[in-house]
């Protein structure tokens, strides 16, 4: 009668097998691990309409379902602006006064500024109505706004005299460097003719980026466009900010700052650098802030010396992979609401930068390597 032989191991055997069955699971494992790549989702396809007012304003529009019309107002008038006759803390007054008139007659209507921009984002209702009201009592206050000589005074006061020292000390005579806020001397030349003057000939519609975003149809758009932002009757100034600053570093106590270029020429290179700084996040977990501007970005890091420590090492895959999943997490939160889109929209507009920027910030993320990552950051520590 036939009998079935059953193979029989020995325990040496046995330990032997476990073995290479261990080996064989860590080499492919650690080859999988220092793969960087992820699954890509397709990137967001944007279908933006690109014109130019009556008026002299660049605009840009992207239909998208959305209970309200986000509009962005992006002016050449922030504090980097206020030089020669216009002293330091000269937007930041009109700042505070074209709030203050916005909160009184309950306009929809913010106002904040940086280096390059005054910047207003306007909320419209989507009844017909109510949005033309809304149109012509914000187009009066962009137009002819009070600037009470009461409330400037006020505004004078509550500035805060605080200065960030680092700052100053790296943009030191630059037009970037401020101070923002301006001083107890430069607030007490800053008079109420001096504003109108100021906001005549720079919040003016040829200085002007602007988007728009709403379940609305490009005519209806320019519609809305053309009743904001009449022309003015005044000559827009033809100012512009100094001559960019070299890179450099500077450091004060953990507070690092790196004062980049602001060119906006090479968007691909501008992809590889907010790819970067997500790598860098996922490296030394702290606050990291890039500010940027038309002449120089800068780049804001607490905890500098421990970030410049662990820069040493390498990303491992893990971190690699998450940063590019917080960057595609990022891009596709952008294009997804109607005030984060016309965000996005309104700084495309103002650098210049391609309405496919989306797309080329995906075909960076999805390439970005090791590689990739030590070029950039040699890149970044190199101020030579």
């Amino acid at each position: 009668m036939p009998v079935d032989h059953q193979p029989t191991f020995s325990r040496t055997s046995l330990n032997l097998l476990i073995l290479v069955c261990v080996v064989l699971i860590l080499i492919f494992g650690q080859s999988g691990q220092s793969d960087s790549e992820i699954d890509m989702p397709p990137a967001p396809n944007l279908q933006v309409s690109i014109w130019q007012t009556d008026s002299g304003a660049q605009v840009w529009f992207n239909p998208l379902m959305s209970e309200h019309i986000h509009i962005q107002l992006h002016y050449l008038a922030g504090f980097g602006y206020n030089q020669d006759k216009y002293p330091a803390g000269t937007t930041q007054l009109l700042v505070n006064l074209l709030n203050h008139q916005a909160r009184l007659q309950d306009l929809p209507i913010r106002f904040n500024f940086d280096t390059d921009f005054l910047e207003a984002e306007l909320t419209l209702n989507t009844d017909a109505l109510l949005m033309r009201e809304q149109i012509q009592r914000t187009k009066l206050l962009l137009l002819r706004p009070l600037l009470d000589n009461e409330t400037l005074q006020a505004a004078k006061q509550q500035l805060s005299s605080a200065n960030d020292a680092l700052w100053q000390q790296a943009y030191e005579d630059h037009a970037y460097a401020g101070p923002k806020s301006g001083t107890a001397e430069t607030l007490g030349g800053i008079h109420r003719g001096l504003l109108q003057k100021f906001q005549q000939t720079h919040m003016h519609p040829q200085r002007l980026f602007a988007s728009i975003v709403g379940d609305i149809n490009e005519q209806a758009a320019q519609v809305i466009m053309e009743s904001l932002l009449p022309a003015s009757i005044y000559p827009a100034s033809d100012a512009s900010i100094q001559d960019p600053l070299p890179k450099s570093q500077m450091q004060s106590a953990s507070l690092g700052l790196v004062i980049l270029p602001g060119s906006y020429d090479h968007p691909k290179q501008l992809a590889q650098q907010l790819m970067l700084l997500e790598t860098l996040k996922q490296l030394q977990p702290t606050q990291m802030k890039l500010i940027s501007g038309n002449v120089n970005n800068t780049l804001l890091v607490q905890q500098w010396p421990s970030l410049l420590s662990a820069m040493d090492n390498p990303p491992d895959s893990d971190m690699m992979r998450e940063a590019k999943r917080q960057r595609i997490k990022a891009c596709i939160e952008q294009s997804q609401q109607g005030q984060t889109l016309s965000h996005l929209l309104v700084w495309l507009n103002r650098y210049h930068l391609p309405s496919n920027f989306l797309q080329q910030q995906f075909s960076v993320i999805k390439d970005w390597s090791e590689q990739d990552w030590q070029a950039a950051t040699k890149w970044l520590l190199d101020t030579q």
